[in-house]
């Protein structure tokens, strides 16, 4: 757990492929129970598990290098499952045109408070890009979708968001990333 002002340096293994988010106003219950108002992963422990992450939460997604991807780390943020704070990822160690900062630092006012998108505020398949709308393109943003995206330009905003307005999905070999949560100031995008 992260205290404000602290970091700590994790080693990520050459191949992963996951994702990264913090938790907020975390603690146990009487019962023992470990719970988080967002970004909670719902085991119910403080350790960290590979399961679905309980909404409203801002993500930094990964896809380290491979053979297969000659050797390029693929990266982005996404705020699908609604925002609860503010997230940077700054590659270092390369100079690649695509190798640049992505962000999303910009709180949306969406439908809930804690910034929950509509598909989890609502569950209807045309915003979820379910059912009907699961192929891909024939799920459209919504307009608090669209909002998030007017707020947070470099992340992806709704399911189907293959980044047809902007690039939500950069590219680095031979990097290492900084992640930062509330950062200030945030560097220029794209």
């Amino acid at each position: 757990m992260l205290e404000p002002g602290e970091s700590a340096s994790i080693f990520i293994p050459p191949s992963w492929s996951g994702q990264l988010w913090a938790r907020t106003l975390c603690s146990y219950d009487v019962t023992g129970r470990f719970n988080c108002l967002t970004g909670d992963c719902g085991t119910g422990s403080g350790e960290n598990a590979p399961v679905q992450t309980v909404p409203a939460v801002t993500v930094a997604m990964f896809n380290m290098s491979s053979d297969v991807d000659g050797g390029q780390d693929f990266y982005g943020v996404s705020a699908t499952r609604g925002y609860n704070l503010a997230i940077m990822v700054v590659p270092y160690g390369d100079d690649e045109a695509d190798c640049m900062a992505t962000a999303c630092v910009n709180a949306p006012d969406g439908p809930s408070e804690t910034g929950t998108t509509t598909c989890f505020a609502f569950g209807d398949p045309e915003d979820c890009c379910s059912g009907a709308y699961a192929p891909p393109g024939t799920c459209m943003p919504s307009y608090y979708s669209s909002y998030f995206g007017s707020k947070c330009p470099w992340a992806y905003h709704y399911e189907d968001d293959d980044g047809k307005e902007k690039n939500r999905t950069f590219a680095c070999s031979c990097a290492d990333y900084h992640i930062t949560f509330c950062p200030h100031p945030s560097p220029a995008m794209g």
